[in-house]
């Protein structure tokens, strides 16, 4: 059984003493880990963004301009979609551990080129797969539509932390599919409340022309890594 690795943690040095080595998210957890705190993870995520709103929106906004005018070459934000991805999650991780980040930081997921490029486009592959199957189940009137709707949720916390697995420790792009999947399936009906609420906070930016998108995509992205930390990497080891 191999326990996740945060390589955004800092080593522990022998010196320190055994209470120090406690403190975080890979300390050891209680048998069976930590409960989710969907209300916990939203809460955080909500204090982070709005105290610190320039660096998440704004930071956000910079990797979506991005993304869209490389959308010019159609594959352009799958070959950089990643990268630019985990550097967020990182600038995302550096200010949950209250180190100081800035908006430069996210083109520092570039220096991981190939896993951030590889991990996304793993994920387009599988969804792309997830897309055609729900296409086939169109044609099969109204159980087909539910059975469709039942595919997209299970997709959704299947990979729900594909990308802070990959961005946030050594782990191949493949393990860190494996891995979501095998902590999707020990804790199941909590991934997918946990993978749609945050989807749905993500997409409600959508209704004010788009433009709110720039405050909800961070927020859920947040509550993302806030869940990766405080949920998945106790329990990960329970799961793989």
């Amino acid at each position: 059984m191999t326990e996740e690795q945060d390589t955004s943690q800092p080593h522990d040095t022998p010196g320190q003493d055994a209470e120090a080595q406690d403190i975080g998210p890979q300390a050891i957890p209680p048998p069976g880990g930590p409960d989710m705190d969907l209300g916990g993870y939203i809460s955080t995520a909500w204090n982070l963004v709005t105290g610190d709103f320039v660096l998440f929106v704004i930071g956000y906004l910079v990797v979506a301009a991005i993304l869209t005018i490389s959308g010019i070459t159609i594959v352009g934000p799958i070959i950089i979609g990643g990268p630019l991805m985990f550097g967020y999650i990182r600038v995302i991780q550096k200010r949950l551990k209250d180190e100081p980040a800035s908006i430069g930081d996210v083109f520092q997921g570039f220096k991981d080129f190939g896993k951030g490029f590889l991990t996304v486009l793993l994920l387009t592959l599988i969804f792309l797969g997830v897309a055609v199957v729900q296409v086939v189940l169109a044609f099969i009137p109204v159980l087909g539509f539910l059975v469709g709707i039942a595919v997209s949720l299970l997709a959704g916390a299947m990979f729900f932390f594909v990308m802070p697995i990959a961005a946030l420790s050594d782990t191949s792009p493949t393990d860190a599919i494996s891995r979501s999947a095998k902590f999707c399936f020990a804790n199941f009906w909590k991934m997918v409340l946990l993978s749609l609420v945050l989807g749905l906070i993500g997409m409600a930016g959508s209704l004010a022309c788009g433009i709110g998108a720039l405050f909800t995509i961070p927020l859920a992205l947040v509550a993302t890594v806030a869940a990766y930390n405080q949920y998945y990497l106790p329990k990960a080891q329970d799961a793989v």
